[in-house]
């Protein structure tokens, strides 16, 4: 974790958003998931594209039906963050015909293995900066400039380039 999956993610549905008639981001899917369980889950889901409705349902089967029939009318974006479980995928998002044509799912998970039962058309895998690049980003940060010119922080800055591991959101 902390390559910025989840920030990556919200900037990817801040600017595709407009384009969809619904829209729902439902984060750190593992925390909810464990405090609330999935139908709760699949009623922030439904309640997030259809503002004004109230959902009735009070199991996982029930909450897939009304998933499958209201979202298969409506080109929606969903993004589900930080997935950790298959039943957390089948109960929110179900099989493509779920949605209609032109509707996009981002999912947010550690396990890759988990994306390749769900017939997933592409993957990212951001990666962490090379040392370089990220001595390049702190000095652009710190000091205005991608350069350090002052040997008093040439030191400091490679120490911090260290403890940050290449991890871009960690400056």
């Amino acid at each position: 974790g902390g390559v910025g999956k989840t920030t990556l993610a919200r900037v990817a549905y801040t600017q595709m958003s407009p384009h969809f008639e619904g829209k729902s981001f439902i984060a750190d899917i593992r925390e909810v998931s464990n405090k609330c369980g999935l139908v709760s889950l699949q009623k922030q889901l439904l309640s997030q594209v259809f503002h004004d409705e109230c959902f009735n349902f009070f199991n996982v089967h029930e909450g897939n039906t009304k998933i499958n029939h209201s979202l298969s009318h409506k080109k929606v974006l969903v993004v589900l963050d930080n997935v950790y479980n298959i039943q957390h995928l089948k109960g929110l998002v179900g099989r493509r015909d779920w949605f209609r044509l032109g509707s996009r799912i981002i999912v947010t998970t550690r396990d890759k293995h988990l994306l390749r039962c769900c017939q997933v058309d592409d993957v990212y895998m951001p990666t962490t900066l090379n040392p370089k690049d990220v001595l390049q980003l702190f000095n652009l940060k710190a000091f205005h400039s991608d350069t350090v010119s002052k040997d008093d922080f040439i030191e400091l800055s490679k120490h911090v380039v260290n403890y940050v591991g290449g991890l871009p959101l960690a400056l």
